[in-house]
């Protein structure tokens, strides 16, 4: 399973090569197999190869119509001028989030898994997206996009942002944990007691 490099590593700051479709390093079907498992498990909605290590020109993104799609080579060839400004996360930087100024518009081109060549016009979210992934591509952190008093902000509250993560995901673990309870208490039989068997789960979910 792909992991998450760590934020300081020289690799998200370095452009790695275009992906050569003549003579593939690996089978791109699977690259963006594996990029899209990864990026659900994330919990992201675009991610770059060399965000989890791999050397290669491409990112995954997930789209309207078709999933999540791999982006290999890709270039974008214009942008608008009318901007807008918005709060971007990353998941190289959990829990960090900068309003980011971005083009609204743009067009790119790309090669497919097949190796076909597209060239894609998007606006709104997916064109930020693109950007975002793009700039991970070219060795460019979200960070640069900012500036450093913005960034002060950002990291001075960053510890307050994981805690409220943490706390996000525990109630959702409780959460689940009680709704497998319910689900297996439905599906198997009354033991006959009147007794309810202990959850560990749940009862570690509480004490967490």
């Amino acid at each position: 399973m792909l992991e998450l490099i760590d934020e300081a590593s020289r690799v998200l700051r370095t452009p790695p090569p275009e992906f050569d479709f003549e003579n593939p390093p690996e089978d791109p079907k699977e690259i963006e197999k594996n990029l899209a498992t990864a990026m659900e498990q994330f919990g992201g909605i675009g991610l770059s190869a060399n965000q989890v290590g791999l050397n290669y020109r491409v990112f995954v993104m997930r789209t309207a119509d078709k999933g999540i799609v791999a982006f290999f080579n890709p270039e974008i060839t214009k942008v608008s001028q009318d901007t807008d400004l918005m709060k971007e996360g990353c998941l190289s930087f959990p829990d960090l989030y900068l309003m980011i100024k971005r083009s609204k518009e743009i067009e790119f081109k790309y090669q497919d898994a097949e190796g076909e060549e597209h060239t894609l016009y998007l606006n709104g979210l997916g064109a930020r997206c693109v950007q975002h992934e793009c700039d991970h591509l070219n060795g460019i952190l979200f960070l640069q996009r900012a500036s450093r008093l913005k960034l002060e902000r950002a990291l001075k509250v960053r510890p307050k942002e994981r805690r409220k993560r943490i706390e996000y995901e525990q109630r959702m673990a409780y959460a689940r944990a009680i709704a497998e309870r319910e689900s297996n208490q439905n599906a198997e039989p009354d033991n006959g007691t009147g007794i309810e068997e202990s959850d560990s789960v749940v009862q570690e979910s509480q004490a967490s």
